[in-house]
């Protein structure tokens, strides 16, 4: 794990970025709310903000933009190792940063409030211990000095939203509440607490290579091994804009060990539909899995994801079950599953899957490890929370 200063998260190229994400077809997951804004949460405390920050900053830590993927910028080091080394850093890492960044904030129960330009580039430019003492009681106000552009709406759920951002665009030192952490040169609150967790992540071990790889087909769905589950999902209304398909991943003991490190079996899945060969009634795929909970662990397009560290859906699927996690339109209006049990039994002919196949019972607020591109959480709205799970739609309000 890499050890930061709070100057170096605020080391950003000054990109101007048109446009405030109003609504939800202005909204980009992949980007931050261009301009200057700072976080508010009315009836809350510098305590509380100073802690949710810390989270989130941790939760980015093992990130990696489009960018890096590619081999540009700082590739290979993340984006907070992109950070420490200034120069060599991209800026799409920065604005991946600064995107997940709100993205968890948003996730945590707080609104983003926007600020002029003139007024946000003269307080950005104050020393953190000032800009604190100025931006503290808007922090907490229940009638922010700003205005408020954007608030949880599960947003990932949204056909309107797009997902992706190629180049995770943002304004340099636009994020006043990142600012105004101090103190400046330190390590923020509770990184040092991520650090040793991080350290303590064992390596994926090596897959058992019984387990088939590839997506099945129905003339092979009997031949998969006698410990094996299927998960079998439809995945329609694909496109650049909201994704080209979805990553399945299996809990693990906890979010920071992955269960394929412990057992040797697969511990995701990607379900994912290439443009060409995408049909307009929807793709099957299919999957021999080990048994456990199976949560929707990101939407992905390419080497982009957004993933739903966060909170996602879930279900637990047995030795020997059939599950279908349902159809998933990426271009319905608001995403739910669909669980047309007849379609998928048609598709699956005489195999003895088709007649023990059962619809999937989500669980929201699953969490995960955070990686990839960008993270956020995701719902669904006819599913139960897990018990204790208190972000997103679940956070209380303080009032």
């Amino acid at each position: 794990m890499r050890v930061i200063s709070i100057a170096a998260f605020a080391l950003c190229a000054a990109t101007s970025v048109p446009g405030i994400a109003k609504n939800s077809d202005e909204l980009n997951l992949g980007r931050m709310t261009p301009g200057f804004s700072y976080f508010n949460r009315p009836y809350t405390n510098l305590a509380l903000h100073d802690a949710d920050m810390a989270a989130c900053l941790a939760d980015v830590a093992n990130l990696h933009s489009y960018h890096a993927k590619m081999g540009g910028g700082a590739a290979g080091m993340g984006i907070l190792g992109g950070l420490v080394a200034g120069a060599q850093a991209a800026s799409a890492d920065r604005g991946a940063l600064a995107a997940s960044l709100e993205n968890c904030m948003v996730v945590r129960g707080w609104r983003v409030v926007h600020l002029d330009d003139d007024e946000g580039k003269a307080l950005a430019a104050l020393p953190a211990t000032e800009l604190r003492a100025r931006i503290a009681p808007w922090i907490t106000s229940e009638q922010p000095h700003g205005e408020v552009v954007r608030v949880w709406h599960n947003d990932a759920a949204l056909a309107a939203v797009n997902h992706f951002s190629l180049h995770a665009q943002h304004t340099g030192n636009g994020q006043l509440s990142l600012l105004a952490l101090v103190p400046t040169n330190s390590t923020p609150p509770g990184a040092a607490q991520h650090q040793e967790v991080d350290q303590a992540i064992p390596s994926k071990g090596a897959i058992d290579p019984t387990w088939p790889k590839r997506s099945l087909s129905p003339d092979t769905l009997d031949l998969i091994p006698a410990k094996a589950a299927i998960i079998v999902v439809k995945i329609k209304g694909v496109s650049l804009r909201q994704g080209t398909g979805f990553v399945f991943g299996r809990e693990g003991p906890d979010t920071n060990i992955a269960a394929s490190s412990v057992d040797g079996a697969p511990d995701k899945v990607t379900a994912n539909v290439a443009g060409i060969a995408a049909s307009s009634d929807g793709n099957f795929r299919v999957f021999a899995v080990p048994a456990g909970r199976w949560r929707i662990q990101s939407i992905l397009n390419g080497l982009m994801e957004l993933n739903f560290c966060l909170g996602s859906p879930a279900f637990d699927v047995g030795a020997g079950e059939v599950v279908y996690a349902g159809q998933l339109d990426l271009k319905q209006e608001k995403l739910e599953p669909n669980f047309d049990l007849a379609s998928v039994r048609a598709w699956m002919g005489k195999s003895k899957a088709s007649s023990i196949v059962r619809a999937a019972i989500y669980t929201n607020g699953s969490r995960g490890r955070c990686e990839s591109s960008a993270i956020y959480a995701l719902e669904f709205a006819e599913a139960p929370f897990a018990p204790g799970y208190a972000l997103g739609s679940q956070v209380l309000p303080l009032k």
